[in-house]
């Protein structure tokens, strides 16, 4: 009876964990490029996938996040810091790994790349 109560609780876990949403989570992103991507489980209240991006009125860099949220918190916000505004735009889907970025985007070596051959033809010219 105890090996049929193991059994089950095992095959109960699996189902669990089977049924986590998976979303991409990025700790460095320049440039609308996610420089390290990691796969995460979403846990708790967690329910929704994100992609973030954070605007100022001051000429500051514009900072792009994603990974896991409440649905509930999926929305924009706008304040202010310092007397800087800012502007969060937030994308949410409920699929597995749906936050990862657009395929249209350069990678940041071929951009670089493209701005150098750029610069170094107009020495040549």
């Amino acid at each position: 009876m105890t090996k049929l109560l193991w059994g089950c609780a095992a095959l109960l876990t699996l189902f669990v964990t089977v049924e986590s949403l998976s979303c991409y989570k990025c700790d460095v992103e320049i440039f609308s490029s996610c420089l390290k991507k990691a796969q995460v489980n979403c846990t708790g209240t967690q329910n929704t996938c994100y992609t973030a991006v954070a605007n100022f009125s001051a000429d500051f860099l514009t900072i792009y996040d994603r990974g896991c949220i409440a649905e509930s918190e999926c929305k924009n916000q706008t304040g202010s810091v310092l007397n800087v505004n800012y502007t969060i735009t937030r994308r949410c889907c409920n699929t597995n790994l749906c936050n990862a970025a657009s395929p249209l985007q350069l990678p940041l070596t071929a951009a670089l790349c493209a701005a150098l051959v750029a610069f170094w033809s107009q020495w040549i010219l």
